[in-house]
């Protein structure tokens, strides 16, 4: 009885997950039908039409080659790839949970902001090109590990970073995911991808042009595509960096709770995973130096510590011992009701601290904002 109810528990948790997956397919197709599109699609349209090779210009011109020989809108395209994408990350993750011991206490890890909910508290930025990066790695982890995937996974990051250099800052990820999966130190194909992904760093940095070098919008109008006031090829790194300036208190936020989930993920480590500890503590410690730039080159800080979440989160479940077949499908221990309170208030202050920063850090529409949630206005 106790065993069926606990099933019954995973399944419920599952389905969770699963609605999650819907709420933001839907949102992302509703996006698609937009008459001007932004951030989320614009990035994904970069192009080496105008002015030849360039940063993530792969994407784009690919996209540009189905468009002319089917005839498929970019838009559709788009939305077509994030339900992919996503699609096989809610797959593998939860064919990843199944195949391990499993607590409450993971399970809420995922559903943290900065996880598995940073997708739908955030659609505007949801569907970008790292959800690549994260099925790529939770393909490889989860499942029997073979010469294929070995190969797959390094063919995938080296393509990856023609679509965006930020696979870069989380290859440490990737090297520990190999050496979690393999139980062993491969040198030389580790040396191999360290050293092939920073000769294509440097050709991108070196010989890659500027993302619009001109024509991009006028290439694009041309092709059925409308850009709203905020997309990739309008933006400027300079400027941005003197607004983060100004907004310092909403970054400082965002190093707090980059700081506060990877507190969460250690204490889980220490806890369920002690022979693990000590490696973690070492891996946490270099991946947060190489991720360190990152944080300099772009303002999007919250993605940045979305994808640096859950790849630790992943591999994390991948540390965790196989589940026995008779308790496969079931959750190991209690509800963690303490570590679901604090999830939930870390979930309320990520998602007010999204409106501020969406809105431009306006103190006043967050406070309106809130009013209006909770139904104060007159």
């Amino acid at each position: 009885m106790i065993k069926a109810s606990k099933e019954i528990k995973l399944y419920a948790y599952l389905g969770f997950l699963l609605s999650v997956l819907a709420y933001v397919l839907i949102q992302l197709y509703i996006k698609s039908k937009l008459p001007q599109i932004s951030w989320t699609a614009s990035d994904w349209l970069i192009n080496y039409q105008d002015g030849g090779f360039k940063r993530r210009g792969l994407s784009g011109s690919f996209l540009f080659f189905i468009q002319d020989q089917f005839h498929i809108s970019l838009q559709m395209q788009i939305f077509c790839i994030q339900a992919i994408f996503l699609g096989f990350i809610f797959y593998f993750l939860i064919r990843l949970i199944l195949a391990k011991k499993i607590n409450w206490d993971i399970l809420l890890l995922i559903c943290s902001p900065l996880c598995l909910l940073y997708l739908p508290v955030n659609v505007f930025n949801s569907g970008r090109k790292e959800i690549i990066l994260l099925a790529l790695v939770l393909f490889f982890i989860y499942g029997k590990f073979t010469q294929f995937k070995k190969y797959f996974l390094f063919g995938g990051f080296i393509l990856g970073l023609f679509l965006h250099e930020l696979f870069y800052f989380y290859l440490p990820f990737v090297i520990a995911a190999y050496i979690l999966k393999t139980k062993k130190t491969d040198v030389k194909y580790l040396a191999t991808l360290f050293l092939a992904s920073t000769f294509v760093i440097i050709v991108l940095l070196f010989c890659g042009g500027e993302i619009n070098q001109g024509q991009s919008i006028e290439i694009l109008n041309n092709r059925g595509i409308e850009l709203s006031k905020w997309n990739i090829f309008t933006y400027d790194a300079i400027e941005e960096r003197k607004n983060m300036l100004l907004a310092y208190q909403s970054y400082i936020l965002f190093a707090l709770e980059l700081f506060f989930m990877t507190f969460l993920s250690f204490f889980f480590v220490k806890k369920y995973l002690p022979q693990y500890k000590n490696a973690f503590k070492i891996f946490i410690l270099i991946s947060l130096v190489w991720v360190s730039p990152l944080y300099y080159l772009g303002a999007d800080w919250f993605r940045w510590n979305h994808i640096y979440s859950f790849l630790l989160i992943i591999l994390i479940i991948s540390a965790l011992p196989p589940a026995n077949n008779e308790k496969r499908f079931c959750i190991e221990g209690k509800f963690n009701i303490p570590l679901s309170i604090v999830i939930v208030l870390f979930f309320i202050v990520f998602y007010l601290h999204i409106q501020y920063d969406t809105s431009g850090n306006s103190a006043e529409y967050l406070l309106d904002f809130i009013e209006s949630k909770l139904h104060l206005k007159s």
